[in-house]
């Protein structure tokens, strides 16, 4: 969306705007409210409501960026092309540094807290709950299905043929994790989170972690991928995102670890899916996804990259969960 559009969305909210500019899929905006985001937003408008009543129960002890309401008082607006957006009032400051051991830890004490006050007892949407099973399997069925189209083709590119040499390692550890989780009961789990009234931030990056100036504990953003399910999620996603770039590190592994259970405890049934969504090789998956939704005359150098860094980081992989499993 162009600055030009974003004025006529933005006239729906009753704010004062000075200056707008393009962010990464977003529309910065300079406004009497201090510097907000507009954002395309395609979930529902009942899990708005729900997100904006859980951020303010944790507002008194971790900063997040906020929702605007509109001038009808609704938390999404439309624009002439029936597309929905949200106004957010944004967090000043840095991100969180993954080569800083102590934003890292800060950020995993602010994870638990979170874990901690996000939750409800009776939200008025009822949301579904998220089963890690049902991804995993699904993403094991497209290994297969892009493993068979890479077996027809006559001719590979040196990408294709480095691929098919790791192919059977990674599709065999996606098989087995996947019929472990198959043991989990679904049912179980699902019935954890809602007798708990659970939820996660969902997309918990570094690059939504914000250490704002002047504040020692750091702040989240971008909430709109919240989802009903347990802390491991969260745990995970970043955990992963930080190993990688540390050559999974039992050292900061560790560190990781006791500064989210120095505030809150991983439960049995967290635990259990926390190691099953470490075992199971999703950056493999995400590797052979794009190239199988990308076109396949051109495969970009980077994603040779990433495919070398997975094989050259396996080993360590392995050796640290067998250090925090076993």
């Amino acid at each position: 969306m162009v600055n030009d559009r974003a004025v006529g969305v933005l006239e729906q909210y009753d704010v004062t705007v000075s200056r707008t500019f393009k962010g990464r899929g977003t529309i910065i905006c300079e406004t009497d409210l201090g510097m907000c985001v507009l954002k395309e937003y395609r979930g529902k408008s009942e899990k708005l409501e729900l997100l904006y009543g859980l951020q303010e129960k944790i507002a008194d002890s971790i900063k997040t960026d906020t929702l605007v309401r509109n001038r009808e008082g609704g938390l999404s607006v439309k624009d002439t092309d029936n597309s929905t957006y949200i106004l957010k009032r944004q967090i000043d400051g840095r991100e969180c540094s993954y080569k800083s051991e102590d934003d890292i830890q800060k950020a995993f004490g602010t994870m638990a807290r979170l874990h901690l006050k996000m939750t409800e007892t009776q939200a008025a949407y009822d949301m579904p709950v998220f089963f890690y099973g049902d991804e995993m399997e699904k993403h094991t069925k497209e290994c297969r299905r892009v493993k068979n189209y890479l077996n027809k083709l006559h001719t590979k590119t040196d990408f294709e043929r480095r691929l098919m040499r790791e192919y059977d390692y990674f599709l065999k550890k996606a098989e087995e994790v996947t019929s472990l989780v198959l043991l989990e009961s679904k049912a179980e789990y699902e019935a954890y989170i809602k007798s708990n009234g659970l939820y996660c931030h969902g997309d918990f990056q570094y690059h939504n972690v914000i250490y704002p100036k002047g504040m020692g504990n750091p702040g989240l953003i971008n909430f709109e991928h919240f989802a009903r399910d347990t802390g491991a999620r969260d745990f995970y996603l970043l955990f992963r995102k930080i190993s990688e770039k540390n050559n999974w590190s039992v050292k900061i592994a560790e560190e990781m670890l006791d500064a989210y259970q120095n505030r809150r405890r991983l439960t049995p049934i967290e635990w259990r899916s926390l190691r099953l969504r470490l075992a199971y090789p999703e950056k493999f998956w995400k590797i052979i996804n794009f190239y199988y939704n990308s076109r396949k005359s051109w495969v970009s150098g980077r994603n040779y990259e990433k495919l070398e860094s997975l094989v050259n980081q396996e080993r360590q992989k392995e050796k640290l969960i067998e250090k925090l499993f076993d």
